[in-house]
Formats: structure tokens, C-alpha cells, sequence
């Protein structure tokens, strides 16, 4: 039997001192598992600032164990962001944008005024971030009521644009089981150009590059209005008629410069009602309904444009990049899931699903609505696995009441789909691949029938843009003049068979820039002069290491053991011999001091035989103003040398980064003497992986070119992150909060002297984006434009380019919009120097000190222009046929 325990009571008992090791016990497990649970301060949204602990040791260490903390330094955290720095288009002026909008102007000043301007206030530490805005379902408008399937009592007659074989000409016809009786020859973007509307008795057709408006009655036309230019194969430009039939939207886009005009004119007779509007119209696919609105695909996105506000919104996702619709229909589709089709009312935005059951055989490739929207056809290709029988089609028709097939037919690989007058019937247009043969046949699909309507023989050659069906007496003009022949649109020479520029001799031969190129492990550096000669510097160059508004230094081994750094512009060189031969894979992973007068190396291999350094990675030193050079450690004194890649220097400290980890390790070594060794913070490689993000974000580390910023992205909360700043001079670190996006090598485009980087700068609240400028020292943003662009590059190139001096900043606006744009900015005292249009055929490779001068290069010819600023446009100084190719890198231009 056990005994009975007592029951303590420490307000009697006087042995209460007895629980003490009991409560401590209990204390402790409580501390461990607060401890355990606590969420780590990296999944926070605002990290806390705390100081690095250090090494105490005056000696190498081989596992080095400091404290490891979130930041390396004290970190300034980041506040509810005040405002940004607006640059208006207005040159020398500088805005103040607030949330109670207040501006500070700045008179314009010349391009080269040193005069100081204003203190500008506040600052901030980072861009607004507002949640990505979805489309909400709404109730779902109701669907026309199901129309009776057999043909109206009245007329109706086909009609079509025939590529005539005989002439080449685009000509819109009535479509008679005889053949055709011709109406107007038109332009040959004119099938999703035009409006055929017999109750107002009215066409719209381009003819010429002009929008014509036909009266039916006389034959003789209303007005027209004039196009922006097109070439062929243009078919991007749309016009629509609005809800009450009097009034139509035009959208144009030139063919010249990818500008966009949205107009609205009186059908009656051409009054311009509003327009033209020069809109930058984003995405592709586009479709514009009966209320003048926009819309289009973008980055896989469904989008709304309005043209009078420029608001973009949002619609989701889709699964097959097409928009089914005409816009003058209440609906439009898209697949957002390969069966489903999401119907849009374009009016209200509300949306509704129908899933198609079965599901169509295959894969979609075009998919059309019924005039009345009852019924979609959708045409699929079902791939042979059999090398040796060919693809199948099928066309598929589904009542879009309740998503049923209706049918199915098999056709031919080059037939196409045309709504007739009534939902169950469809036009279908053949052509024999074999035999040449054309026709038009009728598809029944509630019987399943085919009925010819032209036959192959009255058909002919004659290939087909578009085809349809109205209601209605036949249309016949009056008067023939319409069928004459347009003006063929103009040739595209294709780019290896169009002459030559002419070449614009400079005033005096000059030595004009130095290209290099990778030839695997070799770089190949050559002079271009103005006299059009390319003089080859170096052959078998190992490494280029890039000055401050100086000429490169080239490392390069003229003998086996010996080993140069050469300035390409003096010819002054420095050079040091080793003990052992080393290969050129040795100074990889090496850096230059930001003072130039020393250099380190990790290479992998012992270098003396006399020294206390024997492993196999060393850590090598060299003095390039002497060329004496010494071992400062090796990978028995700090094993992680071997995995350690030098990325930054200041002072007699050396950082590095440490990839064989997850975490990445971050370590500053101080040269000594004595050299010591410490990790001073963690980098996750992966910045985030989560199931709504399709590739896993990768940390990039960023490096000014004066070493001074070490720049790494990190996690934080509600899909957001953040740029860690580390000031290694000051020792200290700030954070700029950013959306969670991946960043490219060369998203951040470092100002050459260090101390500022150019951004696309996410806009709140969407992906859109604008070029922005960033003060490392004042933590300070500067929007330099606020137009809506895409945050990446066209060619993965980027749009900024910078002078070498670091006070010009040049904005190439083609590469992240179709605007024919080019902006120079003062980037010291930030404002507009210059604003101007710019041929895209060009590509700027190089500004010069000036701010006013540049070089560019040709896409399609192997020239090269100097530029001049006239303070109007940019004028041709001179330009040379170059034999540089275009992957070549510009290192260095003269003159300085």
C-alpha cells in the first residue's frame, strides 16, 4: 500500500523551499518551449535591428562560431512609406508627390547648371505595396434566351473577302451559288477593319489607309478619315459599333513606330466625338467592345483597358491565350481550364462558367461564337503518334446554355469556321491541300448535313480573309468605282537585301571605343577608330576588370608562369611571375580593390613550397602597383575557402559568400595582420517557393561597383519582401520593402560610381511597373516617369544606360513599352535634361560624359552613329559601316 502524499501548502508549511528545484525544472521546459515555437524574425514583416557579435580571436580559426543574427549591421527599418520623388515631363522640374498633393518647382536650368537645387523633402524608404487586385464573380448576367433553330422567314445572304488569285487584291463579295458578285476592293487588313450594317445602310471598309464610310442608298461615301500607316500582315488594328448603332470606335495602330490613336466618330457622318487619343496600349490579342473599352492578354493575364482614363484592370489568369468575341456581342469567352469556358460580360465584368461535356478531342486551337452567342464552335487537332499518319481535326459545337455537344464533323487540316444567321448552322470554307480545290459548304448540325453553297469549280483559287452572314436584302452599290484596285500596301525588303546606310564621315580620325567578345575562356579585345578599322588589342585576354570612369584593366598571361595587368588605354602594365604555372580558371573568382592598387585571388592549387600554406585552396594577395604577391591563407586555416567566392572590399576587410549552403553564407575576413575569419550572416538561396508562384524565387546578390552597397532580397510577410541594404563603410544596413518578384542580374543597373541604382519600380496595387531612381546614401526613390511599363526587358536587356562619369542617366522606353521614347537624366541632381523620339531600328550602346551625346548601333545593319543633342533632336554626327557584331559588350569610349 502506498503511502498517502501530503499536500503542500506555502502559506503554512514552512519547508516551502523544498518546490524551488521543482519550479526552476518547470520554469526552464516553459522557456524551451516558448523558445521553440517563437516564429522566427524572418517570417515577420518587420525585422528587428541588432548589432553582429565578433570574434575575439587574433588568429586564423578553422570553424569560426559567431552569433548569427538576422543583419549583419544595425539595420534602419522601414516606415509607412512617405512620399516619392516624381520627375515630370517638364525638364529642369521636380515634383513633390503627397498624399495631399502639394508640388515644389524648380525653374529649368541649363544641362549643365552645377547649381544646387532645392532640398527635397522627405525622403522614403520605400515604395507603397498594395495587395494584387483579382476579378470578383458577381451574379452572372443570364445568357440570351435560346433562340428556335430553323432559318428566318426573311433574306439573308453571304458575304466574304476573297484574296483574288488573279489580282492579288482584297475584295469584299456577295457570295451567290453562281459565284460571287463583286462589292469594293479594300485594304488587306480589312477583315477585322470593316462594318457591314444594312440598317444603317451603311459599309465601313479601308481603302487606300482610310477609313471610308459607303452610303448604300447612293453608292457615293459619307466621309472618311485618315489611317496611320500600315504594312502588310498588319492586322492589329479594330473597330467596333457602339449599343445604339450611330456612333464607332476605331482603334490604329501604325505599322511604322507601333503607336496606338483610339478614336469615336458619328457613323452619320464623321464627326469626330472624342480622339484621337495616342494611347500605349499594353499586351496582345486585343478586342474592343461596343462601350470603346480595351481589352487583351498580357503575361498570360486577361486585361480591361479604358482609353479615356488609362486605367488597366485586371480580369485573371487564362489557360489558352485567345479572347472569343466580337465585342458587339454581350459576351466575351476565354479559357481559364483547358474544357471550361468563362463567359464575360464586357458591360458589368460579371462572369460565369461553362463547362463543355464531353470534353473536345485534342488540343484547342481556335474557338468561335454563334452571331447569337447560343452555340461554340470549337476547331482541335488530335496528334498521331505514328510518324506516318497525318494529325487529325475535329470541330466540335456546344449549346452554351448548358454545355452539351451538340456535334461533331472531321475536317481537312486548312478549314475555317463561319457563323451563319442561325446558331445551328455554320459555314464552313475548305481547301484540298492536294488538288488546290476551293469551296463553302453549309454544316447542319442538329441533322448533321452538309450542303454546298459554292462549288469548287466557281470557287477557283481564290483564297478567302473572311466570311459571313446577314439578315437582311442583298447589298449593292450603286456604282462600280469602289471595285477599282487600292494601292498595294508598302513591301517589306527583308533586312539582308536592303542597301547599305551611307556612311557620314567624323571631322578627323579617331579612336572611337573598345569592344570585346567571349571566345570560350578568352576575351578577345578590339579598337574601333572612325576611319572604320577595327585594330585587335588582345587575343587571349583572362579578365576585364572595369574603373570608374577610366580605362578597364586587362589580366592576361603573355608566358606560362607570368601573368600582366595592362590599362588598355596607357599601356601600363604591372607585372609578377608565380613559382607554378597557373591556368587562366585560377583568377575567376578574383577582385580588384575599389583603390586599384591591389588584388585578390581564390585559386585552387598550392603556390609555394617554402611557405605554411599547403592546401588546396589559397587565398591569394597581389600588390598591382609592384607586382609582389603573397598567400594570406589556405583551406587547412579556413576550410570554407575552398566553397568562398570574394565579392566585395573595403579597408583591410574581405567579404565573401559561401554557396555550398542553404543558408548562403556571408563571411568578412580582415587581411590582418593576423587574418581572421567570420560569418556575419545568413542568405537564403531560395527566397520564397510557394504553390502560387511558378518558379521558386532565387536570392541574387548585388555588388556596387564601388563595393561600398552589398544588396540581397529576403523574405517577409503577406507575399512581400524586402531589399537588404548593407552599407559596409558605415557599417550599418536599411531595408527597401518590395513585392515578392524575381530579380534578374541586371535589374538593379548600378550608377558607375556606386552610389545610386535605376529600377523598374513596381506600381501599387498591380504588375505594372516605372523606370525609378534610388539614392543608396539618402535611402531616397525617384519616380523618373509615370507611365505604365513592364517590369522586364525586352531581350533581357535593360532600358538604362549610364554615362561613365555617373551624372546621366538614359531611359530607353522601347525597351519596355512600344513607345518610340528616349529620356536623359540628370542622376546627381535629379530632373528631365532631355526628352526626344528615337528609331527603334537604333539601340543605344553608349552615353557620353556630356549627357548629350551618344553611340548607337543598328538592329539589321552592321553601322554605328554618333549622336548630338541639338537641343531640338538628336542629330547624326557621324556614322561608320563597323564590323562589330552585336553580342560584342562596349568596355570602354573616347573620347574622356
Amino acid at each position: 500500500m502506498q503511502p498517502q502524499r501530503e499536500r503542500v501548502k506555502l502559506g503554512k508549511d514552512h519547508n516551502w523551499w523544498r518546490l524551488l528545484p521543482v519550479l526552476g525544472a518547470l520554469g526552464l521546459i516553459s522557456l524551451m518551449l516558448v523558445l521553440t515555437f517563437m516564429p522566427s524574425k524572418l517570417d515577420e514583416a518587420h525585422v528587428e535591428s541588432t548589432a553582429v557579435a565578433l570574434l575575439g580571436s587574433a588568429t586564423p580559426m578553422s570553424t569560426p562560431s559567431p552569433t548569427m543574427v538576422d543583419s549583419p549591421f544595425p539595420t534602419t527599418m522601414f516606415r509607412e512609406p512617405p512620399p516619392i520623388q516624381i520627375l515630370p515631363a517638364d525638364q529642369g522640374e521636380v515634383r513633390l508627390a503627397t498624399i495631399e498633393p502639394a508640388t515644389t518647382s524648380v525653374p529649368t536650368k541649363d544641362l549643365h547648371d552645377a547649381e544646387l537645387l532645392p532640398t527635397i523633402v522627405p525622403v522614403i524608404d520605400q515604395p507603397t505595396i498594395m495587395p494584387a487586385t483579382t476579378a470578383v464573380l458577381q451574379t452572372p448576367t443570364p445568357l440570351p434566351t435560346l433562340t428556335a433553330q430553323p432559318t428566318p422567314a426573311g433574306q439573308s445572304h453571304s458575304y466574304a473577302i476573297l484574296v483574288r488569285a488573279d489580282t492579288e487584291q482584297y475584295q469584299l463579295v456577295r457570295v451567290d451559288a453562281g459565284g460571287f458578285v463583286p462589292i469594293a476592293t479594300v485594304d488587306e487588313y480589312a477583315a477585322n477593319f470593316m462594318a457591314l450594317l444594312p440598317e444603317q445602310q451603311t459599309l465601313l471598309l479601308p481603302r487606300n489607309q482610310h477609313l471610308v464610310a459607303i452610303d448604300l442608298k447612293t453608292g457615293q461615301p459619307r466621309w472618311t478619315m485618315q489611317l496611320l500607316p500600315k504594312s502588310p500582315y498588319d492586322r492589329k488594328s479594330r473597330l467596333t459599333i457602339d449599343k445604339t448603332g450611330n456612333r464607332v470606335y476605331v482603334l490604329d495602330q501604325s505599322s511604322v513606330d507601333a503607336s496606338w490613336n483610339w478614336s469615336q466618330l458619328a457613323i452619320q457622318d464623321g464627326q469626330v466625338l472624342d480622339g484621337p487619343r495616342s494611347l500605349n496600349v499594353p499586351g496582345h490579342s486585343h478586342s474592343i467592345t461596343s462601350d470603346g473599352k480595351i481589352w487583351g492578354i498580357d503575361d498570360d493575364k486577361l486585361f480591361q483597358f479604358d482609353p479615356i482614363t488609362k486605367a488597366k484592370r485586371d480580369f485573371g489568369a487564362l489557360k489558352i491565350n485567345d479572347i472569343i468575341g466580337d465585342g458587339r456581342q454581350p459576351f466575351l469567352g476565354v479559357f481559364r481550364a483547358p474544357t471550361t469556358l468563362s463567359l464575360i460580360d464586357w458591360a458589368t465584368g460579371n462572369e460565369q462558367q461553362v463547362a463543355l461535356n464531353p470534353p473536345f478531342q485534342g488540343n484547342l486551337f481556335s474557338a468561335t461564337f454563334s452571331n447569337d452567342q447560343q452555340t461554340l464552335v470549337v476547331e482541335s487537332i488530335v496528334s498521331s503518334d505514328d510518324p506516318r499518319s497525318d494529325d487529325s481535326y475535329f470541330s466540335s459545337v456546344y449549346n452554351l446554355q448548358t454545355g452539351q455537344l451538340l456535334g461533331v464533323i472531321q475536317v481537312d487540316s486548312l478549314s475555317s469556321f463561319h457563323p451563319s444567321i442561325t446558331s445551328d448552322q455554320w459555314l464552313i470554307y475548305s481547301s484540298d491541300w492536294e488538288t488546290g480545290q476551293r469551296s463553302v459548304s453549309r454544316w447542319n448540325v442538329a441533322t448533321n448535313s452538309l450542303t454546298e453553297v459554292v462549288s469548287a469549280s466557281a470557287w477557283g483559287q481564290h483564297g478567302i480573309a473572311w466570311l459571313g452572314e446577314l439578315a437582311g436584302p442583298a447589298i449593292n452599290l450603286a456604282t462600280s468605282d469602289y471595285q477599282a484596285a487600292v494601292t498595294p500596301l508598302p513591301t517589306l525588303v527583308p533586312i539582308y537585301d536592303q542597301p547599305n546606310l551611307p556612311t557620314i564621315q567624323p571631322p578627323s580620325i579617331q579612336p572611337v571605343a573598345i569592344f570585346g567578345d567571349w571566345l570560350g575562356l578568352d576575351l578577345r579585345l578590339q579598337l574601333l577608330t572612325s576611319d572604320q578599322t577595327l585594330e585587335t588589342l588582345v587575343e587571349e585576354g583572362a579578365k576585364l576588370f572595369e574603373r570608374y570612369n577610366q580605362p578597364p584593366l586587362l589580366l592576361q598571361r603573355p608566358k606560362s608562369k607570368t601573368w600582366q595587368l595592362v590599362d588598355l588605354v596607357s599601356k601600363q602594365t604591372v607585372e609578377w611571375e608565380f613559382e607554378k604555372m597557373l591556368s587562366e580558371e585560377s583568377f575567376i573568382d578574383s577582385l580588384l580593390a575599389p583603390n586599384y592598387q591591389s588584388m585578390v585571388a581564390v585559386v585552387g592549387q598550392d603556390l609555394r613550397s617554402d611557405d605554411q600554406f599547403i592546401g588546396a585552396s589559397q587565398l591569394l594577395q597581389i600588390n598591382t602597383q609592384t607586382g609582389e604577391w603573397t598567400v594570406l591563407a589556405d583551406s587547412r586555416t579556413w576550410p570554407e575557402l575552398k566553397w568562398a567566392k570574394p565579392l566585395a572590399w573595403q579597408g583591410d576587410s574581405i567579404y565573401f559568400l559561401q554557396t555550398s549552403k542553404n543558408p548562403q553564407l556571408l563571411w568578412r575576413v580582415q587581411l590582418g595582420p593576423p587574418f581572421q575569419a567570420e560569418k556575419i550572416a545568413e542568405i537564403p538561396a531560395i527566397v520564397a517557393n510557394i504553390p502560387d508562384v511558378s518558379n521558386a524565387i532565387l536570392a541574387r546578390i548585388y555588388v556596387s561597383p564601388n563595393q561600398r552597397w552589398l544588396i540581397y532580397p529576403l523574405a517577409a510577410a503577406n507575399k512581400t519582401m524586402v531589399l537588404r541594404v548593407l552599407d559596409l563603410v558605415q557599417q550599418q544596413s536599411h531595408d527597401i520593402a518590395l513585392p515578392l518578384m524575381p530579380l534578374a542580374s541586371d535589374d538593379l543597373s548600378f550608377s558607375p560610381e556606386g552610389n545610386s541604382f535605376a529600377f523598374m519600380l513596381p506600381k501599387a496595387g498591380g504588375e505594372d511597373s516605372y523606370p525609378a531612381l534610388y539614392q543608396l546614401e539618402q535611402q531616397r526613390w525617384y519616380q523618373l516617369d509615370s507611365g505604365a511599363y513592364k517590369a522586364y526587358f525586352s531581350g533581357g536587356e535593360s532600358p538604362f544606360l549610364w554615362s561613365p562619369n555617373g551624372r546621366w542617366l538614359l531611359v530607353n522606353f522601347g525597351m519596355i513599352s512600344v513607345e518610340s521614347k528616349l529620356n536623359i537624366y540628370n542622376a546627381q541632381q535629379p530632373s528631365l535634361a532631355l526628352s526626344t523620339t528615337f528609331d527603334q531600328r537604333k539601340k543605344p550602346v553608349a552615353l557620353y560624359d556630356d549627357g548629350k551625346t551618344l553611340l548607337a548601333q543598328h538592329l539589321w545593319q552592321p553601322s554605328l552613329e554618333q549622336l548630338i543633342w541639338d537641343g531640338q533632336a538628336l542629330q547624326i554626327n557621324w556614322r561608320i559601316n563597323q564590323g562589330v557584331g552585336l553580342l560584342e559588350d562596349m568596355y570602354y569610349v573616347y573620347p574622356r
